[in-house]
């Protein structure tokens, strides 16, 4: 659409979503020389980045309508820096919001409405003088991504409008541009028709965050360019069609294109006049080889002079179905991905490269292959950086729709959108076309996925259409025809997403058309993660089901400064703003700040082949069995030495060789447990039957069905103890515990001195019928003073019995600690135990006094930590834990798994709970010298 005057009324027109917006074209960058192509500076090119002026209003009709004009008084304006986000910058009001659109209870609403007294608006002005490289040529301005809707004016002069915030949007200046300073005005819309299709599950922001750069057009300009190519079925033969498009004065100009591999080896040397150009011995791109060519095209006018350099790297590959499955190269392809948000917790979605390197080399640490662009088209530079890589890419458009067809209690497309709504269709398919223009170039991109969770209708088959007719080259991706199987054709495979697997192997085993990915799976929300070897095996079994993505890679969460001052990382909610889905933000393998959570490690071994995790497995067999026979040795090594026992009104004593353990009859266990001098005990032990509930616990109503085992493990209380044996060469002691609220459960701890210097320490629960689930069992206690290092013969890192095969077995110590999830859970678990050492320190670091727990055989799970189950469940957020000074330990026989299937239905695997109705037991020993 080409106007000349702007309407506010195309806020809510779906019809309007660009105005005398230039086409869209793929992003190569056009240098004046080879030496400005070498150094990756081009003069053609000119940032407008940095501090603008800057007004911020709560609604259109607030605005100052007329700050475009030349003369208005900007003497009110602030700044603002570009790119950001304005509610990072100290204006407006930020939200985090999944599902439900922002103004859901504020105001009532139907598509492509807006709420006029609630929609911000951001006026911005900077002032320019052309760099000398862009004098006397075409200028356009490149407005990288803009959300949601923008007006731009230069010198007093409307140029247009335009929607889509997550692609391009370049303008003509041209016709506006005069001799020195230039102001360029830009009025920024947080609500419009596009607010309803951009409705993703992340904070709602607004305003320049992408870079904004001018850009010339020489007298003959490369406005678009596809340098498609291909590899034939022998794999060494590979075809390259180059498509350009070319601007201005084109009669008599010329394209030069020389292609040369990594050692400057010139597969091609010379003109290009739109013949298909066949390659020999060429190097197939993929994940293990992602081989890049490099293509340099010089563009010269009709009289041989220079206009452009041209640089862009290139990858041969062939991506296609084959018999229902998807090949690369002819061979089957099994994405080991993730989803990935941009996401800064300082600048949100206005990341910068550093971000992406740091994404990058997090991926190729832990085996990470695939990645899909949740769910709007990124940065090019990412793009970049997976064609380098050899990183997968679904590559989706900026769709979502998910609040105007998924109710709270079921799903109602009653007024979806797009849906088939006519007047929609025209701007989702403009959507696909940005992204498919701006991206087609890259290697990487194997999928384009018309969005996420928008229902289904003619509209989104437009796109499918629009995709496979420009591409046929690469497959197109749609989730959301599972819910409107009318539209199954959108999608070339079948995408579901959270499916659980047992599901999935039933679609496998029903003779399906198409292959099988999960586009969202094992919902890494809090402590999670675990079950996915469920899923990885399905790729081993099943050559039709293709791998998934994880949901997600980062934290969205912000550093804010919080009400008592304090510098904390805040989920939605934190910032007053309603409505709100909370910590629903916080889903990804590596915390807000890029520090990888423990669960990293489970997406490292199983995101690995199958060869390398067994020789994996061997050697952690192998280690575990000398670790074992090491303790029996040094176990059958301990002297025998005799005990004092001194019995008292309310205490039981018994002593040995520089140790003293107190038994009382009236707090229901050992109250002194003192070594060297160094007392160990606060209270006595007690049975544990709770340990806080994860993200993934609440959402499936495990903390309800199971609540009464929290009031047992904070308020049981014991008779007086049973005295089983009392000789020179042993002492053992029994208490037994009745469980709060559940009848006929019972836990027995049993204690016994030995004259070898050590204190028996067994656990048993004895299940009562119609007794819920189970969290875990085992015995805690807390330590007198903090522990300062725990060290222990186990598995490495955090593990649950749903997510350790990773672990490396061998010695390891770390600081008792919480991991930073953004509402405190359970944590920092170790399976497969033999040894454990909590260690006091002095402000040196020198070990003052050390406390050692050992296995009876059967290895142990244990956590040392600052908090109690308890504390843990009270806090909404990490700095609501009180620092106690003690440690919490808890010695476990068995332990629930954290689940990962999703946050909000699914329960842990079946293999990975505890029957309230069965009997489990633990069993460790304590060394007293």
């Amino acid at each position: 659409m080409n106007d000349r005057k702007p309407e506010l009324c195309w806020l809510t027109d779906p019809t309007v979503f660009a105005v005398n917006r230039l086409d869209a074209h793929s992003d190569h960058v056009c240098y004046r020389t080879e030496e400005e192509a070498e150094n990756g500076r081009s003069s053609l090119r000119q940032s407008l980045d940095g501090e603008w002026q800057f007004a911020y209003s709560p609604s259109p009709s607030a605005r100052p309508a007329d700050f475009w004009q030349e003369g208005a008084d900007l003497s009110v304006f602030g700044t603002i820096r570009v790119p950001g986000h304005i509610e990072l910058q100290g204006y407006g009001e930020l939200q985090y919001t999944n599902t439900i659109y922002p103004w859901d209870g504020h105001a009532a609403l139907n598509p492509p409405q807006i709420d006029w007294d609630h929609a911000p608006v951001g006026s911005y002005v900077t002032e320019f003088t052309l760099d000398e490289g862009l004098r006397g040529q075409n200028v356009c301005v490149s407005f990288q991504g803009v959300e949601q809707a923008m007006y731009l004016w230069c010198n007093g002069q409307f140029v247009g409008y335009a929607e889509d915030s997550f692609t391009p949007s370049d303008f003509d200046l041209t016709p506006c541009l005069r001799d020195g300073v230039n102001r360029l005005c830009v009025e920024v819309h947080k609500r419009c028709s596009a607010s309803w299709i951009e409705d993703q599950d992340f904070f709602r922001f607004s305003g320049i965050f992408r870079s904004v750069f001018l850009y010339a057009k020489p007298k003959v300009h490369l406005a678009d360019l596809w340098l498609q190519a291909g590899l034939e079925p022998d794999n060494i033969t590979g075809t390259l069609t180059p498509r350009l498009k070319l601007e201005g004065e084109t009669t008599g100009a010329a394209v030069h294109l020389r292609l040369t591999d990594s050692e400057g080896y010139a597969l091609y040397d010379g003109p290009v006049n739109g013949d298909t150009l066949e390659l020999q011995g060429v190097q197939p791109w993929s994940h293990e080889t992602p081989t890049l060519y490099h293509a340099v095209l010089t563009l010269t006018d009709a009289e041989g002079n220079l206009q452009e350099v041209v640089p862009y790297d290139i990858g041969f590959r062939r991506f296609e179905m084959i018999d229902g499955i998807m090949c690369l190269n002819g061979e089957r392809i099994v994405f080991n991905g993730v989803n990935r948000h941009e996401w800064n917790a300082e600048k949100g979605r206005a990341i910068g490269p550093e971000d992406m390197y740091a994404a990058m080399e997090m991926f190729l640490r832990n085996n990470i292959n695939a990645v899909r662009t949740c769910h709007y088209p990124n940065q090019s530079l990412w793009y970049d950086l997976c064609d380098r890589n050899g990183i997968y890419m679904i590559d989706e458009a900026n769709l979502e729709s998910h609040g105007s067809w998924q109710r709270l209690d079921r799903i109602d497309p009653d007024w979806n959108v797009p849906g088939s709504k006519p007047e929609w269709k025209d701007c989702v398919v403009d959507r696909a076309r940005n992204m498919f223009e701006r991206d087609k170039n890259h290697a990487a991109v194997l999928i384009w996925s018309c969005g996420n969770e928008s229902y289904a209708g003619e509209d989104i088959l437009a796109m499918s259409n629009f995709f496979h007719e420009k591409d046929p080259g690469r497959l197109v991706h749609y989730e959301g025809v599972f819910h409107n199987r009318e539209f199954d054709a959108i999608s070339d495979m079948e995408s579901r997403m959270y499916e659980k697997p047992w599901n999935i192997r039933a679609y496998l085993e029903s003779n399906p058309a198409k292959p099988f990915i999960l586009c969202e799976y094992m919902h890494d929300m809090g402590n999670s993660l675990g079950g996915m070897e469920s899923y990885i095996r399905l790729a081993e079994e099943f050559p039709q089901y293709q791998g998934g993505f994880i949901w997600d890679y980062m934290d969205q969460a912000l550093w804010h400064t919080d009400a008592l001052g304090r510098r904390v990382l805040g989920y939605g909610g934190d910032f007053g703003e309603r409505p709100t889905d909370y910590n629903f933000s916080g889903n990804g393998i590596v915390y807000a700040d890029g520090t990888p959570k423990p669960a990293m490690q489970e997406v490292r071994y199983w995101y690995a082949d199958p060869q390398t995790r067994a020789a994996w497995d061997a050697r952690n067999a192998a280690a575990a069995k000398a670790a074992d026979e090491a303790l029996a040795a040094r176990w059958a090594a301990r002297p025998a030495r005799p005990l004092t026992v001194v019995e008292g009104d309310g205490n039981l004593g018994v002593q040995g060789d520089g140790f003293e353990v107190l038994f009382s009859y009236i707090e229901g266990g050992p109250v002194s447990l003192r070594i060297r001098g160094n007392e160990w005990l606060w209270r006595a032990p007690r049975p544990a039957v709770w340990r806080a509930s994860t993200d993934n616990d609440r959402g499936c109503g495990f903390p309800q069905r199971s609540a009464v085992w929290m009031a047992a493990d904070a308020l049981t209380r014991t008779g007086k103890p049973e005295q089983v044996e009392i000789t020179e060469q042993k002492v053992t002691v029994r208490y037994r515990f009745k469980l709060l609220g559940v009848p006929q459960a019972e836990a027995v701890l049993t204690y016994t001195v030995t004259d070898r210097g050590a204190m028996e320490v067994e656990a048993t629960y004895h299940g009562a019928p119609e007794a819920p689930e189970l969290p875990c069992f085992g015995v805690k206690f807390q330590t007198a003073a903090p522990v300062a290092v725990t060290r222990w013969t186990g598995l490495s890192g955090e593990t649950y019995p749903d997510r350790w095969k990773v672990a490396a077995f061998g010695s390891f110590e770390e600081v008792p600690h919480h991991e930073p999830h953004l509402v405190p859970q359970d944590g920092g678990m170790h399976m497969n135990t033999r040894r454990a050492v909590l260690q006091q320190r002095d402000s040196r670091g020198r070990t003052t006094a050390a406390l050692e727990l050992q296995s009876c055989g059967t290895p142990f799970a244990f956590s040392a930590l600052p908090n109690t189950a308890q504390e843990l469940e009270a806090a909404q957020h990490p700095d609501e834990l009180p620092v106690t000074g003690r440690t919490s330990v808890t010695v476990l026989g068995a332990v629930r798994g954290v689940g990962g299937i999703d946050s909000w239905w699914s329960d842990v695997e079946e293999p990975y709970r505890l029957d309230g109705t069965a009997d489990y037991t633990v069993k460790f020993r304590i060394l007293l010298r």
